[in-house]
C-alpha cells in the first residue's frame, strides 16, 4: 500500500517548517510527499528549504505547479489528480502530524479491509488558544450504514482535511471535492465519504490543526451566513441521497440537525 502526503501551498510562511518537519520525524517513512505551489509570489525559499529536510530524511519528495493558477478548492482536486498512490493524505501548511501518524493509518488499513476513509482526532491551536477533540465515533471501522446515520443526524463530524486520510479510488469515485462549496467542500466530501465507503476513526488526536495569521480559516466568522447557506446545501444533499436511495433515514435526528444549524446561524453563534 502507497501513500502520498498532499500539500497544497500558497506563499507559504516560515509555519510551513513545522508541518514538514513533522513529516521528516514520521517512525514510518515509506510514504512519498507531493507539494503543489499555486503560483505563490513570496515564500518560495520555504518551498525549497521543505524539499531540502524531506530528502534528506529519506523521504521522496516533489514539487509540482498547476498549469494555471487555480481557486482553493480547484487546487485541491488538481493535486488529488496529480498523484498515483494507493491511499491520499491532505495536509495544509501549518498543520502538523504526531510521529506516528503515518504507522497509525497502516494499522487502520491492514485491520479492515473494507476501509476507504480514516479520519484521528485532533488538537486544535489558535495563538495561546489549545483544546483537543476526538469523535465519538472511533476505534474501529464504522459502516457505511452507520456513519449514514451518523451524517444525518450530526453532520460534520471528522474534523479538517489535516486528520484525514482516503483511497484514491474513494477519492475518484465521489469526484473530489465540491468546488462550488468553497467554505464546507471538505465537510461535504468526508460527510459523503463516510456514508458511502464506511470510515475508521483513531482515537488518537494525531493530527495538529493551526488557525495562523495566513490561513483561510481565520476570515470564517466574517462568512457566518454562507457557511450557514453552504452547510444546509450539503445537508440537503446527504438528506436527498438518502432519500433516492432509500435507505434508512433517522427523520427526527435530521429534523434537529437543521434546528441546530438554524438555531446557531440566527442565534449570532
Amino acid at each position: 500500500m502507497t501513500i502520498e502526503v498532499l500539500i497544497p501551498v500558497r506563499n507559504p510562511t516560515e509555519v510551513f517548517f513545522k508541518t514538514v518537519q513533522s513529516l521528516a520525524e514520521q517512525t514510518d517513512k515509506t510514504f512519498s510527499v507531493l507539494i503543489s505551489d499555486n503560483f505563490s509570489t513570496a515564500g518560495r525559499e520555504h518551498l525549497e528549504k521543505a524539499l531540502v529536510r524531506l530528502n534528506e530524511a529519506g523521504i521522496v519528495a516533489r514539487r509540482i505547479q498547476p498549469p494555471t493558477e487555480l481557486g482553493r478548492v480547484e487546487h485541491w482536486n488538481w493535486l488529488h489528480y496529480q498523484s498515483e498512490a494507493d491511499w491520499l493524505k491532505p495536509l495544509f501548511a501549518g498543520d502538523w502530524l504526531e510521529p506516528d501518524y503515518i504507522q497509525s493509518i497502516r494499522g487502520a488499513v491492514s485491520s479492515d479491509p473494507r476501509c476507504e476513509y480514516i479520519y484521528t482526532g485532533y488538537q486544535y491551536h489558535r495563538g495561546t488558544e489549545t483544546s483537543t477533540t476526538i469523535s465519538k465515533w472511533t476505534g474501529r471501522f464504522f459502516t457505511p450504514q452507520e456513519m449514514q446515520e451518523v451524517v444525518l443526524r450530526y453532520a460534520m463530524q471528522f474534523g479538517p482535511p489535516s486528520a484525514a486520510a482516503y483511497s484514491r479510488t474513494a477519492f475518484l469515485a465521489l469526484g473530489g471535492y465540491a468546488a462550488e462549496l468553497p467554505i464546507t467542500a471538505d465537510s461535504f466530501l468526508f460527510c459523503t465519504m463516510a456514508a458511502r465507503f464506511g470510515a475508521y476513526g483513531v482515537s488518537q488526536a494525531l493530527c495538529h490543526f493551526n488557525i495562523h495569521a495566513n490561513r483561510f480559516s481565520t476570515t470564517l466568522p466574517e462568512q457566518r451566513l454562507y457557511t450557514h447557506r453552504e452547510t444546509l446545501t450539503y445537508v440537503f444533499t446527504l438528506a436527498y441521497h438518502a432519500w433516492t436511495e432509500k435507505d434508512n433515514f433517522p427523520v427526527m435526528g435530521y429534523l434537529r440537525l437543521l434546528a441546530r444549524e438554524y438555531k446557531g446561524r440566527f442565534s449570532g453563534r
